[in-house]
C-alpha cells in the first residue's frame, strides 16, 4: 500500500478482507449515512442482514486501497466524506432496493447512494433508481425458466394435439377400409348380373322399291 509507509497488520487484514469481498460480490456499493440517527442505522442493519447484505464503514483510504486490488478503481472518485460500504454477494441489486425502500416516504432521503459496480460494472449514483427496478435474481431466474419453458410445453401441447388428430384420423380411414373390404368381398361373391340387353330396335324400313316398269307392248298393226 504505497500511500502508507507503515501501515499497521488491522489495516492489511481489513484492505485483504475487503479485497475478497469485492472478488466475490455482485454488487458493492459506497452510500453516505451522515444524518441517521442510531435507531435508524440499526432498523437499516437488520434490513440488510435479512438479505445477506454486509454492511460496513470502513475509512476511505481502505476502501481505496481494495478498489486498486480489485480492479474496480472507478468508486475511488466518489470517496468523499463518511463512507458506508453495501456488499452483496448473492444479488447485486438487493443493497440498491433496500435503500430505496428505507428512504421512500422519508422527509430526508439518507442514506444516499454516491456509486457502485454492479457486475463489474460501474454505476453512477444518477442510475441508481434505474438499478433498483431490476426484478430480484430469484425472479429473474423465475421468468427465464418460464420463458424456456413455455414454447417446449406449447410446442409439445401441439405436437400432442396433431398426434390425436392423426391417430384419429388415421382410425378413421382404417375403419373405412375394413367397410369398404367387407363390401368388396359381398359384390365379389355374388353372381355376374347380366348386362341388361338394349331394347331391339326395329329395323329401319327401306322405302319400297318402284314396281319395274313393264315395257309397254308394242301397238297393233292397223288392219289392211
Amino acid at each position: 500500500m504505497p500511500r502508507e509507509a507503515h501501515p499497521t497488520p488491522e489495516k492489511i487484514q481489513t484492505v485483504q478482507e475487503l479485497s475478497d469481498l469485492f472478488a466475490q460480490a455482485k454488487g458493492v456499493y459506497l452510500a453516505d449515512f451522515t444524518g441517521l440517527n442510531v435507531e435508524q442505522v440499526n432498523e437499516l442493519r437488520r434490513n440488510f442482514h435479512q438479505q445477506q447484505v454486509i454492511y460496513r464503514v470502513v475509512k476511505n483510504t481502505l476502501i481505496r486501497h481494495a478498489a486498486e486490488q480489485t480492479g474496480y478503481q472507478d468508486l475511488i472518485p466518489h470517496l468523499e466524506g463518511p463512507t458506508a460500504l453495501a456488499i452483496s454477494v448473492h444479488d447485486g441489486v438487493v443493497p440498491v432496493r433496500l435503500i430505496s425502500d428505507f428512504v421512500k416516504g422519508k422527509e430526508k432521503q439518507i442514506p444516499v447512494l454516491k456509486a457502485g459496480i454492479l457486475e463489474g460494472l460501474f454505476v453512477p449514483s444518477t442510475d441508481m433508481d434505474m438499478i433498483k427496478n431490476i426484478p430480484s435474481r430469484e425472479v429473474l431466474l423465475s421468468q427465464i425458466l418460464f420463458l424456456v419453458q413455455s414454447p417446449i410445453s406449447g410446442l409439445l401441447g401441439t405436437f400432442n394435439e396433431i398426434l390425436r388428430t392423426f391417430l384419429s384420423v388415421l382410425e378413421a380411414v382404417i375403419e373405412k377400409k375394413r367397410a369398404e373390404g367387407g363390401a368388396e368381398a359381398a359384390l365379389a361373391s355374388a353372381p355376374e348380373a347380366a348386362p341388361e340387353s338394349a331394347p331391339e330396335t326395329a329395323p329401319e324400313s327401306t322405302p319400297e322399291a318402284a314396281p319395274e316398269s313393264t315395257p309397254e307392248a308394242p301397238a297393233a298393226a292397223p288392219e289392211e
